[in-house]
């Protein structure tokens, strides 16, 4: 629902950066309510903090897909390729779904090849839409094969792979990934 109300205001923009502000615009009042209503509910019971941090997780899912929804508008392709493809996924806390207040949002934007302008222009206007909404956001881009190849090298990323978790975009991509980190890369 909030993803067609965002996406029907940006017919009302006139240029890219009133589109992005249009979009901030109605994803801060809605993470302003909901984070009033965690914010209460942890006062009402502040021993039983689970539900919120999969909450502020789920928000933070729906600000994440709602950004992307509006770039892939902002950016649309006449007559998409194979390689124009986008997954996101969190990883680390925000891949397990844990999340306080003020955690960092660690995405990875995942492409099946090399990044395409298309993609990095997309990333770009959700980052900066992301950063407008005051979200500490951690990211990497990359393909399944720098994943996996990244993963082998440096036991930082390996551990952050681990705890991944499909966000929006093109899940099969996200499924590729999948399947390589755990046939190739965590069997052993």
């Amino acid at each position: 629902v909030m993803t067609h109300a965002v996406l029907d205001r940006l017919q009302t923009a006139s240029d890219p950066k009133a589109s992005r502000a249009l979009v901030v615009q109605e994803l801060q009042a809605a993470k302003a309510t909901a984070s009033a209503g965690f914010e209460a509910a942890f006062l009402d019971n502040p021993r039983h903090a689970r539900a919120l941090i999969t909450a502020q997780a789920a928000l933070t899912d729906v600000l994440v897909q709602v950004t992307l929804a509006a770039a892939m508008r902002l950016h649309p392709l006449a007559n998409p390729t194979e390689a124009e493809r986008i997954a996101v996924l969190g990883v680390g806390g925000y891949g397990r779904a844990e999340m306080a207040p003020q955690s960092d949002v660690d995405l990875l934007f995942l492409t099946p090849w090399k990044i395409t302008p298309w993609a990095e222009s997309v990333i770009e206007t959700m980052l900066y839409m992301l950063w407008d909404l005051k979200l500490k956001v951690g990211h990497s881009s990359r393909t399944v094969k720098d994943c996996v190849r990244l993963g082998r090298e440096d036991i930082t990323i390996r551990t952050a792979l681990l705890e991944h978790r499909f966000i929006c975009g093109h899940a099969p991509l996200a499924e590729e990934l999948d399947g390589k980190l755990w046939g190739e890369l965590f069997k052993n």
